[in-house]
């Protein structure tokens, strides 16, 4: 499995997915020239896409897709709950939806939604595996539950949300306090500190690499959720890139290529 970031913030989310067989996108929130522009730095043909899966109906998660999907007719896959707001925000792409409420397979890769905790109609996240590699993407997500837990445990990759820095949030001039209580709440997003929690759960259970995702532009910096992060880790006796490897998604600049190998592959 070859997986890479293409964006991650609040300007707008995509990741890239790749198996022997399959070729997908997680969300489609930029441009369609910027995508294009990123895919062909990964040496993919748009038109080789087999499917965008979207986590939910949030505009910077899919504001990119109606374009790009009539361009190369790639069929969307998104949960059944979110069916109805899908068809008014893309009206145009009625033809390419299917929807799931379960487990299923797009060539050799096995796509396993499990619900998360955030303020959309309803958001998922993704459990990726082809045979025994796995990898699993969690943004925006407002309380790492033990749902979230049991279903990417095993993941040898974690895409997961590091969203903002409380006294940096609090002290933001430009959010009205009742974004800053969303944001902070149960289902807005997750901060750095309790980011730094769930990785160490993840960790004891084999997680060895975590992309922090969703780092807010205006109530956190990468430098310092790396930081955060891997002071607390370290305060619990877990060693960054000892233990566990931790790197960043981007907000306007493709991430890191990451390769995991099914054993049958090795």
């Amino acid at each position: 499995m070859r997986i890479c970031n293409l964006a991650s913030g609040s300007s707008g989310n995509c990741t890239y997915v790749e198996t022997e067989r399959a070729r997908v996108l997680i969300d489609d929130g930029k441009p369609l020239a910027y995508v294009l522009n990123a895919l062909n730095e990964l040496g993919v043909a748009p038109d080789s896409i087999n499917a965008i899966l979207i986590t939910h109906e949030h505009s910077d998660h899919i504001k990119g897709i109606e374009k790009f999907a009539r361009a190369f007719n790639i069929p969307i896959y998104a949960h059944t709950y979110i069916s109805e707001i899908l068809f008014h925000q893309l009206p145009n792409c009625r033809h390419l939806f299917n929807f799931f409420d379960s487990d299923f397979d797009l060539e050799d890769l096995h796509i396993q939604p499990f619900p998360v905790p955030h303020d959309s109609k309803y958001c998922v996240g993704y459990r990726l595996s082809e045979e025994d590699a796995v990898a699993s993407i969690v943004t925006d997500i407002g309380t790492f539950t033990d749902v979230v837990f049991e279903a990417i445990k095993s993941s040898a990759l974690v895409f997961l949300e590091a969203n903002y820095d409380p006294e940096m949030l609090m002290s933001y001039p430009n959010y009205p306090p009742f974004l800053k209580k969303r944001i902070s709440g149960g289902r807005g997003h997750l901060s750095n500190i309790n980011c730094a929690k769930a990785i160490e759960r993840l960790v004891h259970a084999g997680t060895r690499l975590v992309v922090l995702s969703h780092v807010s532009e205006h109530s956190n910096t990468e430098n310092l959720a790396i930081s955060t992060i891997a002071n607390y880790l370290e305060s619990k006796n877990i060693i960054p890139n000892v233990n566990v490897r931790l790197d960043i998604a981007h907000h306007e600049q493709r991430g890191t290529i990451f390769r995991i190998t099914p054993t049958s592959k090795k």
